[in-house]
Formats: C-alpha cells, structure tokens, sequence
C-alpha cells in the first residue's frame, strides 16, 4: 500500500474543520499542543486548520497551515507543558525541525519526535499537512529519565516494517476515536507500547520493563506534589496522566493507609501550614494562601483546615505567628 493510499483509507471522517485565520489558529495550536511564538510574513493572508482530539491523556492532532515559523524558548517553557514528546508525521509539504543542535527536514512520508521540555523552532512551508500525537514522557520511562534525547530532531521514514505497522495503528486509533468506547484506554495503552518500541528501536534500545507498583507509586506521589496547585487535581486526572484506569489507581494506595482524595487534600493542607506559619507571608490573605494550593473555595478550604488541624485557618495562623520563633 502506497503512503498516500494509507492517509486516504484513514482519514479522519467528517466533515474537515473551516480554515481560520492567523490569530484564531495561533489560538488553536496552543490549546491543542502547546504553547509557541510565531512569525508569518503574510499574516492577513494565512490559514489553516486545527482538529484535536484527545484520549486518555494521549491527543491526536490533524493540521493545516500556510508558511510560517514557530518557536520555543525558556521564556516560553512552563511545567505544565514540558513534559510531552510530540511525534508528527508528514502528510503533505515541509517542515524543518530545529532542537538539540539538530535539524529534520521532513517531506511527505517521513516523520520526526521533538521535546516540549527544551527550546524547538519549527519552519513549516507551502502546503503543511500533518497528523502529530502528543503523548506524556512517563509512557515512554519515568519523568527522571529522557530515553529519547538522542532522537528529537531526526527524520524518519514511514517505511515497511515497524515505522509503517505504527503509524497504521496510530492512523487508524485517530479515525476511530470516537467509537472505540469501552476500549479506549486499552487500545491507548497498546498504541503507545507499540510506539515506545519504534522509538527505542530506532536507538537501538529495548522497551524498558513495566515499573515495579512501588515505583509507579512512587512517581505519582511526585506527580501530586507536582501538581498541589491545579484545582483540577484529581484520581481520575491522575490515572490519565499515568495511564493507568481509576481501579488500578486506587489498588495502588491500598497499603498507605490512606486514599488518593485523602492524600492530595493532606498534601495541601501541609503546605497551607507551612505557608500559614511564615511570617513572610503574614500581610497575605488565608484564603489566598488556600487558593495557592489547589482550594478554590475560601469556605471549603476553612473547614477541610479545621478538620484536619483542629483550628481555622486565622487560628492556627495567630498561634504559630505569637510564638517565640
């Protein structure tokens, strides 16, 4: 089956999303991927198209675009958005891929991995069409580890063998996203073990061995510590972004003592102490130091406090600030 034949069978079905114009994709690339600066000689001029889908914590991203750069730099890195890979396969026109001191060129047919976490500039030319998966580094190896440093940046082909299997699945899980249903979560996490193995193949590396629970464990108490500011914190939030389903989740904190609820909501409480108790921070509302910390309810936060420390919030703050220090 030819290249072109393969995106035809799998493409997306539905009606294609309006082209837009500068401003309102700039707005979708940064919701649907991450966050960029961009150039574009011809702005009034420019369109493209941007259809996001996403699947337990894993997006399926098909694009358009005319002539244009984008960039990321320190300035524009934020931990909520550095720990991604980003593979995307070429569908139609060019792209150069510039990260790690390397640069892909890629045409249709080929593919390339870059890193959300370090500093990319991407120049894409006449006719961009590309299908890009955004997947979290932890289903690759731990968030400690970076297996596939030695590959951002580096074309690749859709040849027969393991790169043309993959992205058979990967064009076919896109096409069929909305029906999978029940079955979402453990086609996503096979997809995903297919692609860490094309990847680390590439390197010449093996598939890295299933994380002992005391490790996974391990990683999603760092997660949570990670995170103690998103009120969107949450068990079923945590389980995508480790994908893993809610029972597993939950079977791992049964020799704590403690569930995944009670734990971020004693992690939070910890901090809102210490930050309670420093005279450093004594002119800042409690209330904002609840909201600081994931609370987003002042009234909610006053009572998960009282409950666990016996005093409000104001209380226990005139005590430890009354001491002698």
């Amino acid at each position: 089956m030819s290249f072109t034949s393969l995106t035809e069978r799998f493409a997306v079905p539905g009606p294609s999303p309006n082209p837009i114009a500068f401003p309102s994709w700039i707005d979708a690339v940064r919701r649907s991927v991450m966050r960029f600066e961009f150039d574009c000689d011809r702005p009034e001029r420019f369109r493209g198209t941007v259809r996001d889908r996403g699947l337990h914590g894993v997006s399926f991203i098909d694009m358009t675009s005319q002539p244009h750069a984008a960039y990321r730099d320190h300035h524009v890195i934020s931990a909520d958005d550095a720990g991604y890979y980003v593979l995307t396969l070429q569908l139609s026109g060019d792209i150069r891929i510039a990260q790690d001191g390397r640069v892909a060129r890629l045409r249709a047919g080929q593919f390339a991995l870059y890193d959300s976490g370090r500093p990319a500039t991407l120049t894409v030319g006449k006719d961009y069409r590309s299908t890009c998966i955004r997947f979290p580094k932890n289903a690759i190896a731990s968030r400690r580890d970076d297996p596939l440093d030695d590959l951002t940046a580096r074309p690749l082909t859709c040849e027969p063998g393991m790169p043309d299997a993959v992205w058979t699945a990967i064009l076919g899980v896109n096409r069929n996203l909305e029906s999978l249903g029940a079955h979402g979560y453990p086609t996503v996490r096979s997809l995903l073990t297919l692609v860490s193995s094309m990847l680390l193949g590439q390197l010449g590396r093996h598939v890295p061995a299933q994380p002992t629970d005391e490790e996974l464990l391990g990683r999603i108490l760092d997660h949570i510590d990670a995170h103690l500011a998103d009120t969107g914190l949450s068990p079923g939030h945590i389980a995508a972004a480790h994908f893993l389903s809610p029972r597993t989740l939950h079977a791992l904190f049964e020799g704590t003592g403690t569930t995944v609820a009670r734990y971020i909501r004693q992690r939070r409480v910890e901090r809102c102490r210490f930050d309670l108790a420093d005279p450093a921070l004594a002119d800042v509302p409690a209330s904002a130091i609840g909201a600081r910390w994931g609370f987003a309810d002042a009234s909610h936060f006053g009572q998960v406090f009282k409950r666990e420390i016996g005093l409000a919030p104001a209380e226990f703050r005139r005590q430890m600030l009354a001491e002698p220090r």
